[in-house]
């Protein structure tokens, strides 16, 4: 395998987390009753959106194909367990249960960022991506955390 398609490995398996998110959000938004947490909910998909489009971006620059939202490996698999449990977790539609699985599906999220900003095989300009992308995930999470805090 070259470098490139390493990066691109890389990469995919952030998309494929993203894509996760993207679906766990859009669950808890049709799950959920409440229009603060509907709106709540469709910003993050918007900028979980933008993360992906970013990603597929560097892949396609690298001569990679980004993955379908579909797709899944098993390296992100936990990850898509994690964000399908959420599914589960608002079958009650209980506004503190949404937030829990929605934090939880975030906190693998920024998880999955910092393992993959450990990767020496990553250039600089990819880092610098996934840093800022990180920080936003990050500020997200404490969003989500302190609506999760406020509804206990």
């Amino acid at each position: 395998m070259t470098k490139n398609e390493d990066v691109v490995d890389a990469l995919n398996e952030l998309v494929e987390i993203l894509n996760d998110r993207i679906r766990g959000y859009q669950t808890a938004m049709d799950d959920s009753k409440d229009a603060q947490l509907d709106e709540t909910f469709r910003q993050m998909i918007l900028q979980t959106q933008q993360l992906r489009s970013q990603l597929a971006e560097h892949i396609v620059r690298l001569d990679g194909s980004a993955v379908s939202d579909t797709t899944h490996t098993d390296f992100s698999s936990k990850i898509h367990r994690a964000w399908i449990n959420i599914k589960a977790a608002v079958t009650g539609k209980d506004r503190e249960a949404i937030l829990s699985s929605c934090e939880f599906g975030d906190n693998a999220a920024v998880e999955a960022y910092e393992d993959a900003l450990e990767e020496e095989k990553l250039p600089g300009y990819v880092k610098d991506t996934l840093r800022t992308q990180l920080n936003e995930l990050r500020q997200s999470r404490d969003q989500i955390k302190a609506l999760h805090e406020a509804a206990d």
